[in-house]
């Protein structure tokens, strides 16, 4: 794989496969548009996580100010092609789809970066030259000069991006930025790049607004003041890094995941995939009564607590809630998490981007993200350990300890969602995503979801208006675990980490057909049980079942799970090559004939190679004849 080795630099910084809207946009796609974003700044409001947190006690000899460098603007390529988006950029100014813009010496950025650890922008701008021209279909913007300021409102580290005529064009979010080891440098890297909506006025196209268009790294020149900490880190910091092999708890959280972003298109037998991925924020929970977190690149070298490269994954699924059922429809790789920023800090002990401290923050944008070099197979991350041995694996092919590899940009480890799957009349969708992290003392607030409505706007022009984050598992939006068994619906978890198990959801909601017909709707959930499920039995009923259905992500029939009534059990069993993974939900429908339900013992079974061979849940099944009672619900 020498094209790996030779591309990683070039691979590090491209904005891959993202789409944008057309003009003509038929009336449903407005209304949905419309029904998830009211205008411009209330839309930007909740994905620029305008509560800002309150800065502390500043010391003047910790405000640095940066100027000039140069940065490197790498423009989606799909954009362009999609819009019919001419841009033409200064002479020697563009290679392909980057384009440098040159630092100018007319101004500077204020930030705030105690012991050299950067925390939060404070004022001022960045000049650069960079002379561009956008054009279509009649419409035209051109510009000379871009000013890069902070822009306000902003949770995390924000900026906007202004014309010499007062324009804002673009906003960056998600960014990386650090100082360099020596202090000389600023550098701000891995930026998701959007359009405001101004700009997508100006090229005559509003509902493109927000759209992410490409990646932006910058490194600027750096003045300190006089008595400024180059290095050194606070008093506090005396007792860090303090790890879980030390006895401290860990509770990783998912606090936002924002902007949801189509990457392109791969025709597959089942048809024409649509590539999605979100973007994402994490906090170190505890604070300074728990543990640090270890973030090291894979590849990096073997470090503490665990003398290894250990660092936190990312995934992704995609949902959708189809009358009473739930089924998923999207599945990611694992994304390799490699540096954290540390924001919004407790206490920030510094160091080079590979621990997270007390109540620390850390984004990863879209771009980010996506990241061919770090996305790779579920299957090589132990889910309920949280470990991953990188010599040998997916990105090491030779076993050499290095990495040679990478995820294609066709599609490879990301999330493919079948379009059909999108164009259900009247259903719900749903993005969900999760980080994995080695001791997480609670997995579920380690993940969250928003509601997003997928629109198809015209051929292959795709976007995801989506609704306020929300922490938890889709699963219990689906059915609450507090719902009440007589209401028809039950969401039961089962857990045993002490047995190296881990956590399963069952959850079902039922229908009363009438003429003595329930419809039942389970949906089995695995989340880090890294042998996976094979089968569900529901044991004790003599009855007769019917229309039973099946759903997995995969679109693959010739593996789904088989139903059948046989000896008094209603049975689902998974042929040996198709367990339940974990990160991964499968849906069963049936109707039973005059079988109304009780809270019953059920059975799932786990796959070959778990600790013990299945485990029991009390949840909402069939009755039989002689266990119906008055209302239904008791047996």
């Amino acid at each position: 794989m020498n094209f790996y080795r030779n591309a990683y630099a070039r691979l590090r910084l491209a904005a891959v496969l993202l789409t944008a809207m057309s003009v003509a946009v038929p009336v449903a796609a407005q209304q949905a548009l419309a029904r998830h974003r009211a205008d411009s700044s209330a839309a930007a409001s909740h994905l620029l996580e305008p509560e800002a947190v309150k800065p502390k006690a500043m010391e003047t000899t910790a405000v640095w100010s940066a100027w000039g460098g140069d940065a490197e603007f790498q423009l989606d390529p799909v954009l362009q092609r999609d819009l019919q988006l001419e841009i033409s950029v200064g002479q020697g100014r563009r290679q392909g789809d980057a384009v440098t813009l040159s630092g100018m010496n007319l101004g500077s950025l204020d930030f705030y970066a105690p012991y050299g650890n950067f925390e939060r922008f404070m004022g001022g701008q960045l000049v650069y030259d960079v002379p561009m021209h956008f054009e279509r279909a009649g419409y035209e913007v051109a510009f000379k000069r871009l000013f890069v300021e902070p822009r306000k409102g902003s949770r995390h580290p924000t900026l906007q991006f202004r014309d010499e005529q007062g324009r804002v064009l673009f906003f960056a979010r998600q960014l990386h930025v650090y100082t360099a080891k020596n202090n000389d440098a600023l550098v701000i890297e891995r930026m998701d790049v959007h359009l405001t909506k101004t700009m997508a006025e100006l090229l005559g196209l509003p509902l493109i607004e927000n759209q992410f268009i490409g990646e932006l790294s910058i490194r600027a020149h750096v003045n300190l003041p006089t008595g400024a900490l180059r290095q050194g880190t606070d008093p506090a910091c005396a007792t860090r890094p303090l790890w879980t092999t030390q006895g401290a708890p860990l509770d990783l959280g998912m606090i936002d995941m924002g902007f949801v972003q189509d990457r392109g298109q791969i025709t597959q037998p089942a048809g024409v995939f649509e590539i999605i991925t979100p973007s994402s924020t994490l906090k170190n929970l505890l604070g300074v009564s728990g543990a640090d977190i270890p973030w090291y690149e894979k590849f990096s070298g073997q470090f503490p607590p665990f003398n290894n490269d250990q660092h936190p994954y990312l995934i992704w699924n995609m949902y959708r809630f189809d009358g009473e059922r739930m089924e998923q429809i999207g599945v990611s790789g694992a994304k390799h998490a490699f540096i954290t920023v540390n924001v919004n800090c407790t206490l920030n002990c510094g160091g080079d981007g590979n621990i997270v401290w007390p109540g620390c923050e850390d984004v990863y944008g879209i771009g980010n993200n996506d990241s061919p070099e770090h996305l790779g197979p579920r299957a090589e991350v132990n889910p309920r350990t949280g470990v991953f041995t990188s010599t040998g694996s997916f990105f090491d092919e030779d076993g050499d300890g290095v990495q040679d590899n990478g995820s294609d940009l066709n599609g490879e480890n990301r999330m493919q969602v079948l379009r059909a799957d999108m164009e259900v009349a009247g259903a719900q969708y749903f993005v969900e995503s999760w980080y994995v992290t080695r001791d997480d003392s609670n997995i579920f607030n380690s993940m969250g979801f928003q509601p997003v409505a997928p629109s198809n706007f015209e051929g292959d022009v795709w976007a995801y208006p989506a609704d306020p984050f929300q922490v938890g598992a889709v699963m219990d939006h689906w059915v609450p675990p507090t719902a009440d068994p007589a209401s028809g619906r039950q969401n039961v978890t089962f857990s045993d980490l002490a047995a190296g198990i881990g956590h399963l959801k069952l959850a079902v909601r039922t229908e009363d057909l009438g003429g003595g017909q329930w419809r039942y709707h389970y949906t089995l959930m695995n989340y880090d049980i890294e042998h996976g499920l094979a089968g569900l039995r529901i044991p004790g009923f003599d009855g007769e079942a019917i229309n039973a259905t099946f759903h997995d992500p995969d679109h693959n029939a010739s593996n789904d799970w088989v139903f059948a009534v046989n000896a008094g059990d209603i049975l689902y069993q998974g042929p040996l090559d198709h367990p339940l993974l974990w990160g991964t939900a499968f849906s069963f429908s049936f109707t039973a004939l005059d079988a109304p339900p009780v809270v019953r013992t059920v059975e799932v079974q786990l796959a070959a190679g778990a600790p013990q061979p299945l485990v029991s849940l009390s949840i909402l099944a069939p009755s039989t004849p002689e266990r119906i009672f008055s209302d239904g619900f008791e047996g």
